[in-house]
């Protein structure tokens, strides 16, 4: 774990702090879910700012390991100021509506609402034009990392940007349920529709592939190092159409209206 961190640090100090602020953020929101038994859709209030605080960490820390290997292209610093502002704003948001005892997304009951996800639409849309932009940088820059590593992350990349589609089509449809109004029976935690189809399962396993397509292919490099370029080559390339189907799949399950676990 020293290790993991030292390379996070090194490869942006900035995303760094921005991720421990956010673990600190996520138990400021804890204690608050102690105190304050305000509920939005019958879940309380804070719950929500303590699941974005958590995955915004992790994914800054991500984009940290991905900014190391670029050296000292000249976009990173840039590319990583933008990505810790626009992860800020989409938490202080957060929690400034949830502070109010108010949805925060697909909220448009009244202007400031409407303005508010309005601004933190806006803010997805400018984190995923960053990530884009570290994209390219995989692309065009001669990144000193195994190929398959390479690879992998490129292909995290490219399914990170679908899941943030999702969230497109969650914006367009102003809300994320399937067959019902947004709200009802949801899993533990996650509140994800156990009744109807949510858009959530979606975007979240596209957004969480920028991690576990990059570390299927550090298994991979590990673990056969012994085989072939192309054995190597090919089985990333199974684990990478095994979750792009299972991307598809929880989509077509949203739209057909069927929630990923009834109960």
């Amino acid at each position: 774990m020293t290790e993991l961190f030292a390379r996070i640090n090194a490869g942006s100090r900035l995303l760094s702090w921005t991720g421990w602020i956010h673990v600190a953020l996520a138990v400021v929101f804890i204690l608050c879910i102690a105190v304050d038994s305000t509920n939005v859709y019958g879940i309380n209030a804070w719950v929500k700012p303590v699941k974005f605080s958590v995955s915004i960490a992790v994914y800054v820390w991500t984009m940290a390991l991905l900014f190391a290997p670029l050296g000292d292209w000249w976009a990173k610093p840039w590319l990583g100021r933008g990505i810790a502002i626009s992860m800020f704003a989409e938490i202080t948001l957060i929690a400034m509506q949830s502070g109010r005892g108010v949805p925060s997304h697909f909220n448009s009951t009244t202007p400031f609402n409407a303005a508010v996800f309005g601004l933190m639409g806006l803010m997805i849309l400018f984190n995923t034009l960053l990530a884009f932009g570290v994209f390219l940088g995989w692309v065009w820059r001669d990144v000193a990392v195994d190929p398959l590593i390479g690879a992998g992350v490129r292909t995290g990349l490219i399914l990170f940007m679908m899941g943030s589609l999702v969230g497109v089509i969650m914006i367009v449809l102003q809300g994320h349920t399937i067959g019902a109004l947004d709200g009802g029976p949801g899993l533990p935690f996650l509140n994800w529709s156990t009744m109807h189809g949510d858009l959530r399962v979606a975007h979240a396993v596209g957004l969480h592939a920028l991690q576990a397509i990059p570390l299927a292919a550090w298994w991979i490099s590990t673990r056969m190092r012994g085989s072939s370029r192309t054995a190597r080559a090919t089985a990333l390339m199974a684990v990478s159409l095994v979750y792009l189907c299972g991307l598809l799949f929880t989509l077509r399950q949203a739209f057909m209206g069927k929630p990923l676990v009834r109960m």
